[in-house]
């Protein structure tokens, strides 16, 4: 899964966004957490940009805004059979850009959260979103597609983000053409090498803001890129 992440205003974010298409700057962001209005890429008649989207789906045909159940992450494997995805898989998906990502494991009965991010780069999310109007203003919202663990990530959790590679964002975008092989797109992979770090356990809480958490308070770790074609 994919709870909270972060984004640092950057070379490597502002490369991102460039690539994409998208001039803008964003501002750095950390411990970012579900229901926040997050910034994502979509393409719409051709046209790329930028949106503030609340990061919790809350799908066109449900009958009101609910957080009963958790709809910030969407299982690949399992899109096109969901009621609340496969419609957005088919015709809205979009990219959440981001700069690391953060996990937990558990030992000794207690969490401990680690920061997990690209040695030179950011990262393009593979993400969906939908578009409820049933009051004024309409809401728009998205969640985060995730994949089974890539190995050296799952010493930490047992999934993680869809990763992008550059190559894959026009055809994940470009909802006019069917994906002849989703599979292809949404593996575990890693776009580049990652480092992963133990963090305080302070950034558990999602109302701490503060960038000085996501500085490491141990020995980090570097995971080699997999399967970047």
């Amino acid at each position: 899964m994919c709870g909270r992440y972060n984004l640092h205003d950057d070379p490597w974010l502002a490369g991102l966004l460039r690539r994409l298409g998208v001039e803008v700057r964003l501002a750095t962001r950390a411990n970012i957490a579900p229901t926040e209005h997050v910034p994502v890429i979509v393409e719409e008649h051709g046209r790329r940009e930028l949106r503030s989207m609340r990061w919790w789906l809350v799908p066109s045909w449900a009958p009101a805004i609910d957080q009963r159940y958790s709809m910030f992450n969407a299982k690949a494997e399992t899109l096109a059979g969901s009621r609340a995805f496969r419609g957005p898989f088919l015709h809205r998906r979009c990219i959440v850009p981001a700069s690391s990502f953060i996990e937990w494991t558990a030992a000794d009965g207690r969490r401990q959260p680690w920061l997990i991010r690209p040695e030179h780069d950011a990262i393009a999310f593979a993400g969906l979103w939908d578009r409820w109007e049933k009051e004024d203003p309409a809401l728009e919202s998205c969640a985060i597609v995730t994949v089974a663990a890539a190995p050296g990530i799952d010493r930490v959790h047992a999934r993680m983000p869809a990763m992008l590679t550059p190559g894959d964002c026009a055809r994940w975008l470009d909802v006019g053409h069917p994906l002849a092989d989703p599979a292809a797109l949404l593996r575990p992979r890693l776009p580049g090498a990652f480092v992963l770090a133990p963090l305080s356990p302070a950034v558990d809480n999602s109302r701490h803001k503060n960038e000085a958490l996501l500085e490491p308070v141990g020995e980090a770790w570097r995971v080699e890129p997999m399967d970047t074609r």
